[in-house]
């Protein structure tokens, strides 16, 4: 049975500790940390428990709301904006904005595409899901310059 190695259980420890220190600095609860770094309450509070220690994205944030104010202010000004980008999807469903897909592949490359572009400013409308769904005329999954290019052509064509 493999355990925690001793340099692990130290590095828990101070990963915990810095957390309430964070916390302590900006003056936050567990649940508004919990909602900027978007993690669960009880994973924060398992954090400083030092239950387990952050991991991926979680450890980034940490280390940058330790060492830069300004990485709060910008976390906070995230959390109250209304115009943040979001695209409504499920895995499980393979759905996006409500149409259905027939395969992960077809469902991956179509929510891959719309996202890239809406990087660019581009805001999807159902139709503009329907069209690159159908749009498959070449029997492989579109690029995301074709679905765009598929989308701005459609939209591009009066209706009659």
């Amino acid at each position: 049975m493999k355990g925690i190695m001793t340099c692990e259980v130290i590095a828990m420890s101070r990963t915990a500790k810095n957390i309430k220190v964070i916390r302590q600095h900006y003056g936050i609860s567990q649940k508004h940390l919990a909602t900027l770094l978007n993690v669960s309450v009880r994973t924060v509070q398992h954090w400083e428990q030092d239950d387990y220690a952050p991991s991926g994205p979680a450890v980034k944030l940490i280390q940058l709301l330790a060492n830069n104010d300004a990485i709060f202010t910008e976390l906070a000004r995230l959390e109250e904006d209304d115009d943040i980008m979001y695209l409504e999807h499920d895995d499980q469903a393979l759905t996006i904005m409500g149409v259905a897909f027939r395969n992960e592949e077809e469902y991956r490359a179509t929510l891959d595409a719309i996202i890239n572009n809406m990087y660019e400013g581009f805001e999807p409308t159902v139709d503009d899901v329907k069209l690159a769904r159908e749009a498959d005329d070449l029997g492989r999954p579109l690029t995301g310059e074709e679905v765009l290019a598929k989308i701005n052509a459609k939209r591009s064509v009066p209706n009659k």
